[in-house]
């Protein structure tokens, strides 16, 4: 005859714990998905429609620092890779990403067009503007001036949120767009133009 000594308060915890422990391990693998998604996410160049390339948008006008009006193609070298950034004196993430840009500039020196509108900042004057660019590390002459009405033009987006870079290939045919201070994505511009 054998008789049983288990302890059925024992035996009921222990399950408890292989419950929670169960939960837990759940848990756990949920919020690893979710950081692995917001990895890819800050990582990951916009999907939408591309702009168009820069034999079209190369015609936008244009007001340069000085006041002179001009367009797009302009300020752009035939034949070599492209960066087009949109930003504001006002935005903090445009604050935020361009001493990356200014990183990207110094690395593409002489094979890399790196242009900056800046666009939706009525408000702020030229001196603002060359302000902002030289406190980040960037020439105070680096950039234009976009009538906001044009940004959609530009970007064949329906908002005109920013900061937005667009990069083109040495053919001036768009290969990527972020929206959107993404740091790691702002990274992989470098493997772009390099190609």
């Amino acid at each position: 005859m054998t008789i049983s000594l288990s302890d059925p308060v024992a035996s009921r915890s222990s399950k408890r714990r292989k419950v929670w422990l169960r939960i837990a391990g759940g848990l756990a693998l949920v919020l690893l998905a979710l950081v692995a998604a917001g990895v890819l996410r800050a990582r990951s160049f916009d999907s939408g429609p591309p702009p168009p390339s820069l034999a079209v948008s190369g015609q936008l006008p244009i007001t340069l620092p000085d006041g002179r009006r001009a367009h797009l193609r302009d300020m752009i070298r035939p034949g070599i890779p492209t960066v087009i950034n949109l930003w504001a004196s006002w935005c903090g993430p445009c604050r935020s990403e361009a001493p990356r840009l200014a990183e990207l500039r110094r690395y593409g020196r002489n094979q890399l067009n790196l242009v900056h509108l800046n666009v939706r900042d009525a408000a702020s004057s030229a001196q603002d503007r060359a302000d902002f660019l030289t406190a980040v590390g960037l020439p105070s002459s680096s950039y234009a001036v976009l009538d906001d009405g044009r940004i959609g033009e530009l970007t064949s987006a329906a908002n005109s949120l920013i900061p937005r870079t667009i990069v083109f290939d040495g053919s001036g045919t768009p290969i990527a767009t972020i929206t959107g201070y993404k740091p790691l994505a702002l990274a992989r511009i470098k493997e772009l133009v390099s190609r």
